[in-house]
């Protein structure tokens, strides 16, 4: 799919669903992303939202795990990063995003220490997290998912899934055996660090992250929807855009947007 100017500053970029849904999860925060603002992007990936990004002004500098980083990042430079120091010196940045990666972090002390190292006095950082009805659906359409698998691998004998798979994390199919293949996935698992995707339905409740903010030195000064509603597997690629922020007011949106301060510090626009 090729978009033309989405958000502005950013045309002809050929953009598959989940990047779409990436932007339009961007879009709702793009105020804070003025020219001369130096951001930190945490866990960039294929690099797609720091290109977005850097597009509409800021310096961008995205940093991932050194195995994801060292995959290719057709979007933009991700910079390799251990999983323990930021790769920065003290109050480098002005901003610090990131889009559903906190829930996979298992040390979460120690990033939130980095964070407030490397964040500016007045900084803002700025995190997309899933929501409890994301992982609600994504429990229930796994079950969809689940059975699709099955008729490729009665058909075929592969576990090839056609359909987008949104959470990146998603458990995909083991490679030998087609009795393999399907006997550990008949329940969900977990999508980050936590003992199984019932828990995750607290762990990812609003309270709970408020709570682990504060616990770590941050102040949640705004919580956005992104209005989106969607799972961890898309079985239903189709649907517009307008559909699925119609469904989200039924369904619930998959992501909020948790907008942060240093403790005792207020943002600066």
């Amino acid at each position: 799919m090729v978009l033309g100017n989405p958000g502005g500053g950013f045309s002809d970029i050929s953009m598959g669903l989940l990047e779409e849904l990436r932007l339009l999860e961007l879009n709702a925060v793009r105020d804070w992303f003025t020219p001369n603002t130096r951001v930190l992007e945490i866990g960039g990936g294929s690099g797609f939202q720091a290109k977005v990004m850097n597009s509409w002004g800021p310096e961008v500098i995205s940093i991932d795990l050194i195995d994801s980083a060292s995959m290719e990042s057709p979007y933009y430079d991700v910079q390799s990063y251990n999983g323990t120091q930021i790769p920065a010196a003290k109050h480098s940045f002005d901003l610090i995003f990131s889009s559903n990666v906190l829930e996979h972090v298992k040390d979460l002390s120690t990033l939130f220490s980095e964070m407030l190292r490397v964040l500016k006095p007045q900084g803002v950082a700025i995190h997309v997290l899933p929501t409890p009805a994301w992982r609600f659906w994504t429990s229930v359409t796994h079950y969809g998912y689940f059975l699709k698998m099955v008729g490729n691998v009665q058909a075929n004998g592969s576990s090839t899934n056609s359909e987008v798979v949104a959470d990146k994390h998603a458990v995909q199919a083991p490679k030998r055996g087609w009795v393999r293949k399907l006997s550990g996935k008949m329940f969900a698992g977990p999508h980050g660090e936590f003992p199984n995707a019932v828990s995750e339905l607290y762990y990812f409740s609003k309270g709970r992250w408020l709570k682990t903010f504060s616990d770590n030195g941050f102040i949640v000064q705004q919580v956005l929807s992104t209005n989106l509603y969607y799972s961890g597997y898309l079985l239903c690629p189709n649907l517009s855009m307008e559909t699925r922020q119609a469904l989200s007011r039924w369904l619930g949106a998959a992501c909020r947007v948790y907008i942060t301060t240093k403790a005792e510090e207020q943002p600066t626009r």
